[in-house]
């Protein structure tokens, strides 16, 4: 089967290759993935950039793989503003948590970063799929419990008030998962990262300068060397 798309042909080939790399689909061979796919009424949509896939007041209906592109998911709080939640990229699900959900509406916003195709999946095949398939239930329940961690976590970063606070947070949390290295390799730009930590960029470069000027990192494109610890730790109580 082909999938046009502009100029652009997804083959089926392309699809159970990047689907093998998702999480829910772990310990699945490339028979099995196409078998399951073979009993679903799946869709694929392209999407452009910043364009809708789902928002917080729709009804839900399908789960997501994204094929190709990326993804922000959002909360939009009653004030209008925008927090930015995890980016997802090729190969990730999206509203992994909804088959299960009592509540009938989206709990997030879901927007396309730049060109994107998503698989989408009706979610009463999903919800029937996993009672039959225990693997595929131990799987979405450790994505659901590793996405239950990363919000913890990005409540917690939320929580500090001050730009400093937030930045040694993000900075002790990358170094807690590795205790023994003192140096971080960022895995994104400052842009990006300024919208995790819900920040201006600008405000985020200028308190980078403040940190480097006051000797408690240094700062060399993407790689950041922790230089003293212990200030960073008492930011944290500021």
């Amino acid at each position: 089967m082909l999938h046009y798309f502009d100029k652009l042909v997804i083959t089926m080939s392309d699809i159970l290759e990047i689907i093998a790399h998702c999480p829910l689909f772990k310990n699945y061979s490339t028979l099995q993935i196409r078998e399951f796919l073979a009993g679903t009424n799946y869709s694929i949509n392209r999407y452009k950039k910043n364009q809708l896939i789902f928002r917080m007041d729709q009804q839900i209906t399908h789960v997501g793989i994204v094929l190709t592109g990326s993804v922000e998911v959002q909360k939009v709080i009653q004030s209008g503003r925008m927090i930015n939640l995890v980016y997802k990229e090729r190969g990730e699900i999206i509203a992994e948590g909804t088959v299960f959900s009592t509540i009938p509406t989206y709990p997030c916003q879901v927007t396309s970063r730049e060109t994107t195709d998503i698989l989408l999946l009706p979610k009463q095949y999903m919800f029937q799929a996993l009672g039959c398939n225990p693997s595929l239930l131990t799987n979405l329940l450790q994505l659901m419990s590793n996405k239950l961690i990363m919000l913890n976590t990005k409540i917690e970063l939320l929580s500090y008030c001050s730009i400093q606070s937030k930045i040694a947070f993000s900075l002790l949390h990358c170094i807690n998962q590795n205790p023994m290295a003192q140096v971080i390799e960022l895995p994104y730009s400052k842009k990006a990262w300024a919208e995790h930590l819900n920040v201006p960029r600008p405000s985020l470069c200028r308190e980078l300068r403040n940190l480097c000027k006051t000797d408690i990192i240094t700062l060399n494109n993407r790689t950041i060397t922790i230089v003293n610890r212990r200030q960073l730790e008492a930011m944290l109580n500021e």
